[in-house]
């Protein structure tokens, strides 16, 4: 049988497509650690002002992101993917220099805005060029490369930015992306090939106007609940994209492809998994740095950052794994390695024992033991899948990585307001190699389950579902909040793990119904 490679230039393109996809998750790690320190800088002190300008900052940009994807994606089908990729860098550096630059709170969120708009040039058209550049058989290795790039941002963006943020101050949390984001920029412009326009007909302007608007309305609204003024805003806005939905039926040259959507059951479960899978996931981030925090009284940044590095760590390791085993070019003698490494992590973490959450060193070893062991248990379950299993489609890994995810949520529930680090790391090693095995299969499922003239909606409609899910579990995150805490306190321990508690049990059913979609999206691959 013959190997497979990727080409010396499509490996230069995957990473070039990697580089600009380490920033947006660097950012909003990074900006998790960070942003108590800006408010101070800025002279916010705590109070309605603090946590207002608190909520705004971290919603502009998930809301920019997610308005302008998909009118953005089919703009780039129109004219080029790789110049709206190259300007999205651009903007993503330029708006994180502007931030590092600001000077009050209003000046970070128009260089906010300006990072989620640059978002949505990039995300929404990365994975469609890597698509475009990259044969069939070997998608899953190319996009697992580019996923890795987003997983390297996950990883560094808490240590960074805890570090810098103690040292340097946290301007320099965003300073340092202006070089990324240009090292990207340069790569780009020789090595990505200039694309042919794959939509030659009349853009949908009143459909990308009602889009913009309804989501805008619909998020904002959705965001600041309970509010009756709010909900009128809310109502408006589904109203709206009721609007959109009929009218785009009816349109020759939509935005978004209703019809595609309606009948192509593998693009609408898988995404429809994608979206559910950030809405049960991303909140839990910041949950889990409050949790620490109020809860465990876990002030100091850093070894709040080594905990939830765990889960970056596996994911950096193992997400080419599971793109390789998306494409079966997974080495058959990688169950043994996985095996060793399943037993060096749990013997590391037998003989390190336990120890109190203040010592750095300890935590370190602790995730260095985790991630470890969670590599080699992803690499027996993704073998195991291979052996028995033939040219397994791609339900089976992304169930299993959605079912590993909802086991850590489950652990999570038990760690109770006693410190209990190693069960926190063995959630977000938990989440890390179900993430990793869920989240390169699904995207190559949705990638290929479109053809080649419609790989720049697939990519915008992939990162719009990512946006979405993004957003709306920040959106529950606060209106818990808003029920459950008091807006003049600090989170008392009881208050807030009635919160935690019903956020993570609304997030496990969540994930049962992505199994359901991820399971019943398709038959076998295909191309």
């Amino acid at each position: 049988m013959e190997k497979l490679h990727l080409t010396g230039r499509q490996s230069l393109i995957a990473i070039t497509a990697a580089i600009a996809c380490f920033l947006p998750p660097f950012i909003g790690e990074a900006t998790n650690i960070a942003l108590p320190n800006m408010l101070t800088g800025l002279g916010y002190s705590l109070g309605a002002e603090y946590w207002g300008m608190y909520g705004w900052i971290l919603t502009i940009y998930l809301l920019t992101s997610t308005i302008f994807l998909i009118p953005a994606a089919r703009l780039a089908d129109k004219y080029s993917k790789k110049l709206f990729f190259c300007i999205g860098v651009l903007l993503l550096g330029l708006g994180s220099l502007g931030i590092g630059l600001s000077t009050s709170g209003e000046m970070v969120l128009v260089m906010r805005a300006i990072e989620g708009i640059g978002n949505a040039l990039m995300f929404g058209t990365a994975v469609a060029l890597v698509t475009s550049a990259v044969d069939f058989k070997l998608r899953g290795t190319a996009i697992g490369i580019t996923m890795t790039g987003v997983f390297m941002g996950q990883l560094a963006g808490p240590l960074l930015a805890g570090a810098l943020t103690d040292i340097v101050g946290w301007q320099s949390v965003y300073i340092i992306l202006c070089p990324i984001a240009l090292v990207s920029f340069i790569l780009a412009l020789p090595f990505i090939p200039k694309d042919k326009p794959t939509d030659n007909k009349k853009y949908d302007w009143l459909g990308a106007i009602i889009f913009i608007v309804g989501m805008s309305l619909s998020l904002y609204g959705f965001s600041k609940q309970p509010n009756t003024e709010a909900l009128l805003i809310l109502i408006i806005g589904i109203i709206l994209m009721i609007l959109f939905v009929l009218y785009e039926r009816r349109n020759a040259n939509p935005i978004v492809p209703i019809n595609l959507i309606l009948h192509n059951r593998g693009f609408t479960f898988n995404n429809g998994a994608n979206l559910l899978y950030y809405v049960a996931i991303y909140s839990m981030g910041s949950l889990v740095s409050l949790y620490m925090t109020n809860v465990w009284g876990i002030t100091d940044a850093l070894p709040r950052a080594i905990i939830v590095t765990t889960q970056g760590l596996v994911l950096v390791l193992f997400t080419i794994v599971a793109g390789k085993f998306y494409d079966h070019l997974l080495p058959k003698w990688i169950m043994i390695p996985g095996i060793i490494m399943t037993a060096a992590g749990l013997v590391g973490a037998f003989l390190i024992g336990n120890s109190v959450f203040s010592n750095n060193l300890w935590l370190a070893a602790a995730m260095i033991c985790a991630s470890i062991a969670a590599f080699g248990i992803g690499s027996i379950i993704l073998t195991f899948i291979d052996r028995i299993i033939k040219n397994s489609p791609p339900k089976f890994p992304t169930t299993v990585g959605l079912l590993i995810i909802t086991i850590g949520m489950i652990v999570l529930l038990t760690c109770g307001t006693t410190p209990a680090v190693w069960s926190m790391i063995i959630v977000q090693a938990l989440f890390g190699v179900g993430i990793a095995i869920f989240v390169t299969p699904n995207s190559t499922a949705i990638m290929n389950s479109v053809n080649e003239e419609e790989y720049g909606m697939a990519s915008g409609t992939l990162s719009t579902t990512r946006m979405l899910g993004m957003a709306i579990s920040i959106g529950i995150v606060s209106i818990l909040k808003n029920i459950f805490l008091s807006a003049e306190t600090a989170a008392y321990a009881s208050e807030f793990m009635k919160m935690l508690d019903g956020a993570v049990i609304a997030s496990i059913a969540v994930l049962v119904l992505a199994m359901i979609l991820s399971w019943t999206s398709g038959g076998k691959k295909t191309d």
